[in-house]
């Protein structure tokens, strides 16, 4: 049971995930559990503001059948076929509100998905290797060079002719504009 998050709410992700995840006929692991725990840890740490509009925009989902559909069956009681087609909706809706959240909620579950273990394995993803590729130790630890020679002698001749980073902390043409 999450720790984060109402039963609804709850309920709620537990569908969008069931729908989102990736679903092969050779390849379908039971790691809803596993990405139900990844988004509850997700909500312990967002802040207080988005602890409120997370759910609102979950219920938005829940209930937005009602107008979107429509139907008075709310989105966790769908069938997968019809949520699939309900999440594609929202996806390429022309409110950006609707396509931002799903955009949101689909990169939540999909790193939780493509970071289980056994999703890794059958990718062919071996973190360990990737890691002493990247000049890292371990998860926990930061590389033991930060760049290349090469890297870090384009950053200083960047930083030399002045094309480097913000003008006095505005971006680009903004700075034209505050002194005017």
């Amino acid at each position: 049971m999450p720790r984060n998050m109402s039963r609804c709410t709850a309920r709620i992700l537990r569908a969008l995930i069931q729908t989102l995840k990736p679903r092969k006929p050779d390849f379908d692991p039971p790691i809803e559990d596993y990405l139900m725990e990844i988004a509850d840890n997700f909500m312990a740490a967002l802040p207080s503001h988005m602890k409120i509009l997370l759910p609102l925009g979950l219920y938005l989902l829940e209930f937005g059948t009602i107008i979107f559909v429509p139907t008075v069956v709310p989105f966790s009681k769908l069938s997968l076929e019809k949520r699939d087609k309900y999440l594609k909706g929202w996806s390429e809706s022309k409110i950006p509100l609707r396509r931002d959240l799903i955009k949101g909620l689909k990169a939540i579950c999909m790193i939780g998905y493509y970071a289980h273990p056994e999703v890794m394995k059958h990718i062919g993803y071996n973190l360990d290797q990737h890691l002493r590729k990247i000049n890292v130790a371990g998860i926990d630890q930061p590389p033991s060079v930060a760049c290349s020679e090469e890297a870090a002698q384009y950053f200083r001749n960047l930083d030399k002719e002045g094309k480097w980073g913000t003008t006095d902390g505005l971006p680009g043409k903004a700075r034209e504009y505050s002194e005017g």
